[in-house]
């Protein structure tokens, strides 16, 4: 008997699958009891810092993207992204 395996026509990267499934209050609320002193929205700024950054690793992972762009991103190097010259309210 044959089997036959149906594979997804649209994958579903695990990075995608993180970001829908992770629940920043719930990172909020366990960094809220490791550290009771911090405020509500430092362990909110830091729970959202903490879930972006994780679903930026997994895009790099997944994704073929030249090297120099990892490791501007790995470096926070995020102004380099962004084109100033162009924009008249700068100038």
């Amino acid at each position: 008997m044959t089997k036959i395996v149906k594979f997804p026509k649209d994958k579903i990267e695990y990075s995608d699958r993180f970001f829908r499934k992770v629940d920043p209050k719930a990172v909020t609320h366990c960094i809220r009891i490791s550290n009771p002193k911090l405020s509500a929205k430092v362990a909110h700024a830091i729970a959202l810092a903490l879930v972006y950054t994780t679903y930026v690793e997994l895009v790099l992972d997944e994704e073929k993207i030249p090297q120099d762009i990892v490791d501007k991103v790995r470096n926070n190097d995020f102004q380099s992204f962004i084109d100033n010259s162009h924009d008249k309210r700068l100038n």
